[in-house]
């Protein structure tokens, strides 16, 4: 896997990572995306492929990529080994190769590691949330941003991305936002086995490629 992101630090202290992309194996086709919470612990390790950015979003999006905005090569974190292992059917127990680029996004974009932090940092209307819907396509999205987007403090965020999407892309969701369960990928690593909404989850997305 390799990792490339947009990746922010401004006057607030505060680090901010945005569009993220892990590509896999020499393929820049859209395999789909994920919408977790927030980023994590994944750190950047160097300067990013431009040339290869430029040519996903201009052959899956037809845009050019503005390069005042930062892109950094970052090492992966485990919450990209479990989207990983989502989207190659490891947890379905059928694993296939990935050959091809997954987009992760995030509710907003205030990196770090510990969730609750993150949380008392979010300001309503704070730079750097979730506005990327455009860059979904008709390939198949993970919702992934758990109980704390689907009740907590940042919900209108999640209820807004989940009501302006077509869920005919990705045909396991209940049209009622409050009827789905949106595991994250860290929740679904624990339970793939012994949970029954997890299984169901996992089977019928895995089916989706």
């Amino acid at each position: 896997m390799k990792v490339y992101a947009e990746y922010f630090t401004i006057a607030d202290c505060n680090a901010y990572r945005r569009k993220t992309l892990l590509q896999f194996g020499e393929s820049i086709d859209l395999i789909g995306s994920a919408v977790l919470i927030n980023p994590g612990s994944a750190e950047p390790i160097g300067n990013a492929d431009h040339d290869l950015i430029q040519a996903f979003y201009s052959k899956n999006h037809n845009m050019e990529i503005d390069y005042s905005s930062i892109w950094k090569k970052f090492n992966p974190d485990p919450t990209m080994a479990q989207l990983t292992k989502l989207f190659n059917g490891w947890y379905a127990g059928k694993p296939k190769s990935l050959n091809g680029v997954l987009q992760l996004f995030n509710c907003f974009y205030l990196k770090e590691q510990d969730l609750d932090k993150a949380l008392l940092s979010f300001k309503s209307g704070m730079d750097f949330t979730f506005s990327e819907g455009q860059l979904f396509g008709e390939k198949p999205v993970y919702f992934g941003w758990g109980n704390t987007g689907k009740y907590g403090k940042i919900k209108d965020i999640p209820l807004n991305i989940f009501k302006s999407y077509d869920i005919r892309n990705t045909p396991i969701y209940h049209s009622s936002f409050e009827e789905n369960c949106f595991y994250h990928p860290g929740y679904l690593n624990r339970s793939y086995k012994r949970n029954p909404n997890s299984i169901e989850i996992i089977q019928k997305f895995s089916s989706l490629f």
